[in-house]
């Protein structure tokens, strides 16, 4: 079973849903009259998992929202990552991205830069259609999400602390998962504990999460300058630069242990909330999507 497979059957309880969100997405980006049109689309339809948007609609289905808005939540979350990958493919001046040639290597950074401006700016439209609570979770989370990229290439070529990369990651990474989860919170009231669980659950798994790409990208980040937890705990105990990537296993071990240990705390945050089958779907992506795999051709 490839992963597609396996992530379709571990989300079968919102199958539905997310056939209908792949119809609005490609409804969505058919209906835009632009140039290059077709490879926005390709980049959007080849090769990915829709994990956020996925989270989302599970997280609405275990808090019992039913709600248009949720859809439109879940398009602008995904339109935004898209438009940050662009973009990032750039400044890492990458050729390559879930096994095709990127937009910048293929057309140039000019057009690659705008395609991914003209998403964000697509993705503000659609949210001018939700409330404007909605909107300032958005800005807000998309201002850190950047913040935390400054922050990454401040730190070029500079080995930082710990917690100064657990602090980028948190602005990178875990702010644009979390736009999807705060902002259900404004479709209906939830108690206090179930918020705090599933924000902590969110916040711990896209730690965890993002620490397994930096596994994975360790050899090519590392040329860009990119010093993740790997390389950090490599200098912990090395006074040279010269890594071996042949001996670098213990490092990538340690990376690892510290990956299950916020998965470990991220499940736990569930065990006291309401079982039912998107519970249980929430639990077993967790699993899948942070097991040790290579999954150099796909991208979440």
């Amino acid at each position: 079973m490839d992963t597609t497979e396996k992530i379709r059957k571990i989300i079968s309880p919102i199958q539905k849903e997310a056939d209908i969100f792949e119809d609005k997405l490609r409804q969505l980006i058919d209906f835009q009259d632009i140039p290059l049109k077709e490879s926005i689309s390709n980049f959007l339809f080849k090769n990915t998992k829709r994990l956020r948007p996925v989270f989302t609609i599970l997280f609405a289905k275990f808090l019992k929202i039913e709600n248009e808005i949720t859809y439109k939540i879940a398009l602008a979350q995904e339109i935004i990552h898209a438009a940050s990958l662009l973009h990032d493919d750039i400044i890492d001046n990458q050729s390559q991205r879930r096994g095709n040639i990127t937009i910048n290597s293929k057309y140039g950074n000019k057009f690659a830069l705008l395609e991914g401006d003209f998403l964000l700016a697509l993705s503000l439209e659609i949210l001018s259609d939700t409330k404007i609570e909605i909107i300032k979770i958005f800005t807000d989370k998309i201002k850190k999400t950047i913040k935390g990229e400054i922050e990454q290439n401040c730190h070029t070529n500079r080995i930082m602390s710990e917690k100064e990369y657990f602090k980028k990651t948190l602005n990178k990474t875990a702010n644009l998962f979390l736009t999807g989860l705060e902002s259900l919170f404004l479709l209906k009231n939830n108690d206090n504990k179930t918020k705090k669980c599933l924000t902590k659950f969110l916040t711990n798994y896209s730690l965890a999460f993002q620490i397994k790409n930096d596994i994975e990208d360790i050899e090519e980040d590392f040329k860009n300058g990119n010093y993740t937890l790997p390389v950090l705990y490599f200098f912990k105990e090395n006074n040279t630069d010269n890594i071996n990537y042949e001996n670098i296993k213990k490092y990538k071990d340690l990376a690892f242990k510290k990956l299950d240990d916020l998965s470990k705390k991220a499940l736990e945050q569930l065990s006291g909330l309401e079982d039912n089958e998107y519970k249980n779907s929430i639990i077993e992506l967790c699993k899948y999507t942070l097991k040790k795999r290579n999954l150099k051709n796909e991208s979440y």
